[in-house]
């Protein structure tokens, strides 16, 4: 009976091109080699190899065999990786940041497909790029774009920011400054609200703004809440005012527990990101989880 593994050292000479480079690739002895390639001619009973000084020449019958056997072999070797992948104790970990709502959104529901250990961290963007940079984190998903080394991005969606509202909150007199017209009336109702925050730079709010109102907004907000869940209930619970995606206020707005106060002149997106460290020892694993999380389609582009 053939030896399967004959078949692997057959590929490995005809894609070295040496004994010693097969040998090297296959971590076996050179002569191991040898003999496992005489033990495959005689069974097949045909020269697979011209044997030259510094290469082995493939005759007519080995291109014949090897075009037959190469997608079988590659076949073999995957099945046999993601299986010692699946089994053996010691998997790669990589290590992930994100918001918590995005790993609600995006990755809560994809854990399974994740043939590795995985240690998420949550936490505000330019902290979690800082532990990116540092090397503590493999890939995050951020909002910011930094040029350093050896960092990469990709891009992963697009997000529609909405300005919302409490139910309980009287927006009467901004829907008539809108309705006629009147933008600076319209910006000092919405200055004189209490308005609830991811953080004090409030990058989507000055985005928002600048979209609108062509100026950086003059107030602080009256709470800092470093947690967009958080946030949106508090919203749903008191008389504030905030800016949230739309992918997370959407649910509660069709069950009319909170009010869309404004879309604004015109809708204010803002991109998301994965950021990679290219030098991470994990790159392999950042980089599949990135392709499951790009082909899952829970999470959409808005």
């Amino acid at each position: 009976m053939v030896n399967l593994e004959w078949y692997r050292t057959f590929k490995a000479i005809y894609e070295q091109g040496t004994l010693t480079g097969a040998s090297e690739i296959l971590l076996i002895t050179q002569p191991g080699v040898s003999q496992q390639l005489t033990a495959l001619e005689t069974y097949m009973g045909v020269k697979l190899f011209e044997r030259k000084p510094r290469k082995m020449l493939p005759t007519s019958h080995g291109m014949q065999l090897y075009n037959q056997v190469e997608e079988a072999i590659l076949q073999l070797e995957k099945t046999e990786e993601n299986f010692k992948r699946k089994t053996l104790i010691n998997r790669p970990t990589a290590r992930v940041g994100m918001s918590i709502e995005m790993f609600n959104h995006a990755f809560a529901n994809i854990l399974d497909d994740l043939e590795m250990n995985v240690e998420f961290t949550f936490g505000e963007y330019e902290d979690l790029q800082s532990k990116l940079f540092a090397k503590k984190l493999d890939v995050t998903i951020t909002t910011l774009r930094h040029n350093y080394q050896n960092i990469e991005y990709k891009h992963f969606c697009q997000e529609a920011l909405l300005l919302v509202s409490s139910k309980h909150l009287d927006t009467i007199p901004f829907n008539r400054f809108i309705y006629e017209k009147k933008l600076d009336e319209a910006e000092k109702w919405l200055s004189q609200q209490n308005w609830y925050s991811y953080t004090y730079k409030m990058e989507t709010i000055k985005s928002f703004w600048m979209h609108n109102f062509k100026k950086k907004p003059y107030f602080k907000p009256r709470y800092v809440i470093p947690n967009l869940s958080g946030m949106l209930q508090a919203i749903q619970l008191n008389k504030g005012i905030c800016i949230l995606p739309s992918s997370l206020c959407q649910e509660l707005l069709n069950k009319k527990e909170i009010i869309e106060v404004w879309q604004g002149i015109q809708t204010t997106y803002y991109d998301k990101y994965f950021a990679i460290n290219t030098q991470s020892k994990n790159l392999k694993q950042a980089e599949e989880i990135i392709e499951i999380i790009i082909n899952n389609n829970t999470y959409k582009t808005h």
